[in-house]
């Protein structure tokens, strides 16, 4: 391959940041999300009895990230909790699944919201590997989409 071909197909490579203190550590970590990370992909390594918050940054249309769950969360007091840089009620919208795999009834449930802006992430209900969000803005708010993957409904909640 080229010199100048291995340089774009370099930068075309999404950023990707492991975020978390994986159980090892009960002091809690936090990510502050700058504008020009737009794009970058967050893997969730954190099961240990602390948050890991992860603060996004001022709203800009199209910015957009996306967070995988690379570490079963089933220390029952870790918690992921995002928020946004303007912190105001109505900064979150979307909807959330939650499934529960394996159910006899094949669980799912959804947590929706329409004017909150902190999402946590619990570990009540053991979340999975493999669980993912993904958050995109249109300018005025950061709209939320994903499956929670746990032993139970309610690993999701919107709030204010």
């Amino acid at each position: 391959m080229s010199r100048v071909g291995r340089a774009s197909r370099n930068a075309s490579l999404m950023r990707v940041e492991t975020l978390g203190n994986g159980t090892s550590t009960a002091v809690g970590s936090e990510k502050t999300i700058a504008a020009a990370e737009a794009g970058e992909l967050y893997l969730i390594d954190h099961n240990h009895a602390s948050a890991l918050t992860i603060t996004l940054p001022a709203m800009k249309a199209g910015a957009y990230f996306k967070f995988i769950w690379v570490t079963l969360m089933d220390d029952n007091t870790a918690t992921v909790v995002f928020n946004s840089a303007d912190n105001t009620a109505g900064d979150f919208g979307g909807t959330i699944i939650e499934q529960v795999p394996h159910a006899a009834d094949g669980v799912t449930s959804t947590e929706t919201c329409a004017s909150e802006d902190i999402l946590t992430i619990g570990s009540t209900n053991d979340t999975s590997i493999g669980s993912w969000l993904e958050v995109v803005c249109d300018g005025s708010t950061w709209w939320w989409t994903g499956t929670i993957i746990g032993a139970a409904a309610g690993n999701a909640v919107f709030s204010t």
